[in-house]
């Protein structure tokens, strides 16, 4: 489901140069608590900290580069740790930000769009851009449905969101237009509760991925994981895969201690 709002507020909370969301000049109204995080909220927060249309994040650059039917939205970390800012009051990293785009026909449209660009592979085979001292990653939406498990094809913003690996990140955001897509990325946050998307089907080559993303995710949050997550990791978690996604967290250099991460998550999982 799409909500709209139309007024920005220029107040923005990201300064590209230091990659961390900053609360300090954020007004009293905008602060909030989990316990009352609603949708209405969460529009807000993103329109505060991504005005004036995203410029901070590289948006405009990225939008610039399609035409329509080809359309870009902001997703996933860069969202949910704006959310997590403005609730538990704690600044969080930011070190790339990721772009989705729905209404391109293959890969090679991709690249070429962003030819100019000079972009490089990232290690899920989207493209990986420096734009004004921003990491920006940007990939088709049927790409995030490979990694689900899932046959790639055409798709819709709330349809797509079901792929992600984890409701965590379960959000999309518009900054030029304000709207938001979220499935289930309220709850988790609300219930502090990792859940597993919905068509997310961890298989080969991409089991070690999501067992490292969800160990970051829930170092990174606090949060628990829910009773589908634990199953799905009991499931996976073999020596091999443990080694792998310890290894990819390590290349990534975004977790802190990734063997415990790891160790820790398949600890809780057992038990």
């Amino acid at each position: 489901m799409a909500v709209r709002e139309g007024k920005f507020w220029n107040c923005p909370w990201l300064h590209p140069k230091s990659k961390f969301l900053s609360f300090c000049r954020l007004m009293h109204d905008s602060c909030g608590s989990i316990s009352t995080l609603d949708r209405s909220f969460v529009l807000h927060t993103f329109a505060r900290a991504f005005s004036p249309e995203g410029t901070a994040l590289a948006f405009p650059t990225i939008a610039g580069h399609l035409r329509p039917p080809a359309r870009v939205l902001l997703f996933g970390g860069v969202l949910r740790n704006a959310v997590l800012s403005a609730v538990v009051h704690k600044r969080f990293p930011i070190r790339d930000v990721d772009y989705v785009v729905f209404g391109l026909d293959s890969d090679d449209e991709l690249y070429e769009a962003f030819a100019a660009q000079h972009p490089r592979r990232n290690s899920f085979g989207g493209l990986k851009l420096d734009v004004d001292c921003v990491a920006v990653d940007v990939w088709r939406a049927e790409l995030e449905q490979i990694i689900a498990g899932q046959s790639p094809r055409a798709t819709e913003p709330e349809e797509f969101l079901h792929c992600v690996t984890l409701t965590t990140d379960a959000v999309l955001y518009d900054p030029r237009a304000a709207i938001l897509y979220e499935q289930e990325f309220i709850r988790a946050i609300r219930d502090r509760t990792i859940d597993v998307g919905r068509d997310s089907c961890w298989i080969d080559p991409w089991v070690p991925y999501h067992v490292a993303h969800l160990a970051y995710v829930r170092q990174l949050t606090g949060f628990r994981i829910s009773t589908r997550a634990r199953a799905r990791v009991r499931d996976a978690a073999s020596a091999s895969v443990v080694e792998q996604a310890v290894r990819y967290l390590e290349t990534k250099g975004t977790c802190e201690r990734p063997r415990d991460a790891v160790s820790s998550l398949v600890s809780e999982a057992r038990t």
